[in-house]
């Protein structure tokens, strides 16, 4: 049976018990301590931490970045706190000047959907776009960050982390900085013992001269109406703002306050628009009160 990725990822960390010997850059270490570092809330970057001696006692930290070869996200989470983590103070007009450069994308897009289209579900409303990192672009609401070289680094290692996702927990123990990544290894390379798993590895800062690009996409987070659900109070990089406008449903599209505003507020705007037109779902909405019918797809 083939193994699952969280089963690759104990196998990787099994070969590194402490008293495992392996040779890195021509000097051989001992491990002394290994673990998977975990936080409170969410996760830290490191996936594996070994901590090894050489015949000196110099210490050296091994903090693996577990990853699926074909792991599209690379934040798939987005936050404004982590948005500042990853941009700097400037991370607010970063990403509006990122999803501005798709302004008419956006514009056009469908945003009532009276029967099903794709993967979108009969009866949704839109309610704004969700903000991912990607190594490759996908779909239409999609681009190139354009990040610098520090912070692609950040992006992958998660230098600039706080708390216990920077200094996490190995075996119960917080260990300063365990929790930031310095290397990356890929779930299918071919592993038999702790020696392969070393030379396979790759410093995150080799990597990102590999692959020196990140991308953004925007995925749309859509009121389910005929269920009355949304998926949760994710924060939005663009969003919806929903009113009842002379008898009719009319909105406008934000991109001014990215990741300040979440599922809870657009849908409440939404609501609020709703109740005074006394709309349910989707089915009560038609040409004659919705402003704009383009926005329609029946």
């Amino acid at each position: 049976m083939a193994k699952t990725f969280g089963d690759a990822e104990r196998f990787i960390l099994s070969l590194f018990k402490a008293g495992a010997t392996f040779t890195y850059h021509d000097v051989s270490y001992t491990v002394t301590k290994s673990g998977k570092p975990t936080c409170r809330k969410g996760e830290p970057k490191t996936d594996i931490y070994i901590a090894a001696e050489d015949v000196h006692r110099n210490i050296a930290e091994f903090k693996i970045s577990f990853k699926k070869q074909n792991a599209d996200f690379l934040e798939n989470k987005t936050n404004s706190e982590r948005a500042e983590q990853l941009f700097g103070t400037d991370w607010e007009n970063i990403i509006s000047n990122a999803t501005l450069a798709l302004q008419d994308e956006f514009l056009s897009r469908i945003l009532i959907y009276k029967e099903k289209l794709g993967r979108t579900d009969k009866g949704a409303i839109t309610l704004g776009w969700k903000f991912e990192l990607l190594n490759v672009e996908s779909g239409q609401l999609s681009g190139n960050m354009r990040l610098s070289r520090e912070q692609m680094i950040d992006v992958y290692a998660g230098t600039n982390l706080k708390g216990d996702k920077r200094d996490a927990f190995v075996n119960g123990k917080q260990i300063p900085f365990s929790g930031v990544a310095n290397y990356i290894l890929f779930e299918n390379t071919m592993v038999q013992n702790t020696q392969e798993a070393i030379d396979s590895l790759i410093p995150i800062e080799d990597y990102v001269s590999l692959h020196p690009d990140v991308y953004f996409a925007c995925k749309a987070l859509n009121y389910r109406t005929f269920h009355q659900k949304y998926d949760g109070n994710r924060p939005l990089a663009v969003y919806v703002d929903w009113f009842a406008n002379n008898g009719k449903l009319d909105y406008k599209i934000r991109f001014d306050t990215p990741l300040k505003h979440g599922g809870d507020y657009a849908y409440a705007r939404l609501k609020t628009a709703m109740d005074i037109l006394n709309v349910k779902t989707t089915d009560d909405l038609n040409y004659e009160n919705v402003e704009n019918p383009n926005i329609i797809h029946e």
